[in-house]
């Protein structure tokens, strides 16, 4: 019987890990062959970093107000990714290690959104905010035909402010939301006519 909720104890702990994501991520980010740690502080709703290249010390990004209950940390190939999912939305940023500037800089955003009742509004998004690229793939419900259409791949430019760890908050991914979501809202009214 022991070895039974042994057994269930572990698996929960595996599945809370895997839905929940790290909240501490140990890797070289700044390309000198040493360990550096970023963190994810959920009672201060915070980013923290520490670069070996820097000698260690704290770097802290603004409050991100609204953490889901999935939240955490991933590895990226160059750096690490932020994720922030809600009920039906969510996002991911990610970070890579500027070596001109000695700082984590925000080079990516996506985003997801499963809509209305009816998916209206639903899709994801990405933008490369190194290239300003934008990247969108969204639905709309036709009340006309009462069904569900795609907007087809929207691709155009998006300016989001070179962002820093040290800046990073909830604007970020927020201005990106508004941003994206005229994008789609435009592109399906121009297929709605």
């Amino acid at each position: 019987m022991n070895l039974l909720r042994f057994a269930v104890l572990l698996i929960c702990l595996s599945v809370n890990h895997a839905a929940f994501g790290q909240l501490t991520l140990v890797k070289d980010l700044d390309g000198d062959l040493l360990n550096d740690t970023v963190s994810l502080d959920r009672s201060r709703g915070v980013l923290l970093c520490r670069l070996s290249t820097l000698g260690f010390p704290m770097q802290k990004s603004k409050v991100i107000a609204d953490l889901g209950s999935s939240c955490g940390l991933e590895a990226a190939k160059n750096g690490f990714k932020f994720f922030n999912y809600q009920m039906r939305e969510g996002y991911t940023c990610q970070f890579r290690f500027n070596p001109k500037v000695r700082k984590m800089e925000l080079i990516g955003m996506s985003r997801y959104h499963d809509g209305n009742a009816n998916l209206d509004g639903s899709g994801e998004s990405s933008v490369n905010l190194l290239t300003n690229i934008y990247l969108g793939n969204w639905s709309y419900f036709e009340q006309k035909g009462k069904r569900l259409r795609k907007t087809g791949l929207i691709k155009q430019r998006m300016v989001i402010p070179q962002t820093f760890l040290e800046g990073f908050s909830d604007a970020q991914p927020g201005l990106y939301r508004q941003e994206c979501d005229q994008i789609s809202r435009k592109q399906a009214s121009h297929l709605r006519r």
